[in-house]
């Protein structure tokens, strides 16, 4: 897998179970394991921030029918930055929008029910 070449641990839904489960589950998933889930499904996995206080992160992909290539071309330059980060829960509460290639945004998710 491409994210363990460059350093950051992942798993595949379908390397855990998960495949062809409900949003829900992937996400109950991810919470469970402090994970950020990686999507092109955005609207969904946003309407699931809206029930948490916390979670461990989101990266969006915005563009949809990218080939594998494609998507890793605007994968890595947003992971490099979250690498480069240094606090160690930068991704807490935080979504990663990528837009293009090379573009991307990274919005900080407040707690909803504090």
């Amino acid at each position: 897998m491409r994210l363990a070449e460059i350093g950051a641990f992942a798993q595949a839904v379908a390397h855990v179970g998960l495949n062809g489960q409900p949003d829900h589950a992937v996400w109950e998933f991810a919470m469970q394991h402090d994970m950020a889930v990686v999507t092109t499904n955005a609207d969904d996995f946003l309407e699931l921030l809206e029930d948490v206080e916390l979670h461990p992160g989101l990266i969006l992909l915005r563009e949809s029918g990218l080939s594998r290539e494609e998507q890793w071309a605007r994968l890595e330059p947003a992971v490099r930055f979250i690498q480069s980060q240094t606090d160690p829960d930068y991704l807490v509460n935080r979504v990663i929008d990528i837009l293009g290639p090379g573009y991307f945004l990274s919005v900080d998710i407040p707690a909803l029910h504090p």
